[in-house]
């Protein structure tokens, strides 16, 4: 599994398989926010990638790649890197520490998330405070990859049901 920003898949290479999820998966802003992934989509991004990984069709020498057409766009960028590093803390069982160790190269690049207030935004929220708060959240069992029901969580996570969506 390898993770690449680039305005286009890498050409000519051999035996690899390339999926992108920048129009997939998404954030609805409310006003200047942009972020992170609720987690239905990094549920539904970790169950994908996970079939991917384990399906017969990509097994042996077949490399996959996850790419963001990113290149010039923090925010799509930011919320990529945040996916990768959610799977790796859910599926692969790395600490938040191994997963944004393997983004360090990149982190540079990565935007703060914001609030969805108006005005200015008095703290920083980045992708690792994210993944530190989703690795805490499986290590107390609010989130279990195995028992998540997206349906549900879709359903409370809308204003008219409650917006409940935070802990």
């Amino acid at each position: 599994m390898y993770w690449v920003s680039d305005a286009q898949p890498p050409q000519n290479i051999q035996n690899a398989f390339f999926f992108n999820i920048d129009n997939d998966l998404t954030y609805a802003p409310f006003n200047n926010d942009f972020g992170p992934l609720n987690l239905a989509n990094v549920h539904r991004y970790c169950r994908e990638l996970q079939k991917l990984l384990q399906s017969q069709q990509y097994q042996g020498n077949t490399k996959i790649y996850h790419y963001t057409k990113a290149t010039n766009d923090c925010v799509k960028l930011t919320n990529s890197a945040f996916l990768v590093a959610a799977f790796m803390v859910v599926i692969l069982k790395k600490t938040a520490k191994e997963a944004m160790a393997k983004l360090e190269p990149y982190a540079g690049l990565f935007r703060s998330y914001r609030d969805a207030s108006k005005g200015e935004c008095f703290y920083e929220c980045t992708v690792q405070h994210c993944i530190e708060g989703l690795e805490f959240g499986v290590k107390q069992g609010w989130y279990d990859y195995h028992t998540f029901n997206v349906k549900e969580y879709e359903h409370y996570e809308k204003v008219e049901n409650g917006d409940l969506n935070w802990i």
